[in-house]
């Protein structure tokens, strides 16, 4: 059986955070939201200490390599549609 990993690197702008505890305060609740709804793994990982940048990685796993491409963009477009930040840019990769 073969395993196929669809994963995304997404750099968000928060206009409106202030300060470190305004962007982890919604950083936070949008990984929450992401994890609870799609069952995927998901991080921040890059601007870690940027009060209005955030870097977000995502990884979903599915045996069929459109199954794993259907996943990752139906949780891309949930965090589109999110209003509270701008994605500035994604890079998707499926492995």
């Amino acid at each position: 059986m073969r395993m196929f990993i669809a994963s995304a690197e997404i750099e968000i702008l928060l206009y409106e955070s202030q300060s470190l505890k305004e962007k982890r305060k919604v950083v936070k609740s949008l990984i929450s939201k992401v994890r609870n709804q799609f069952n995927v793994a998901i991080a921040e990982i890059n601007y870690l200490d940027t009060w209005q940048r955030a870097g977000l990685g995502l990884v979903c796993i599915a045996n069929q390599s459109s199954n794993a491409i259907r996943q990752l963009d139906r949780v891309l477009e949930y965090i589109e549609s999110d209003g509270r930040f701008e994605i500035i840019n994604i890079y998707k990769e499926l492995s």
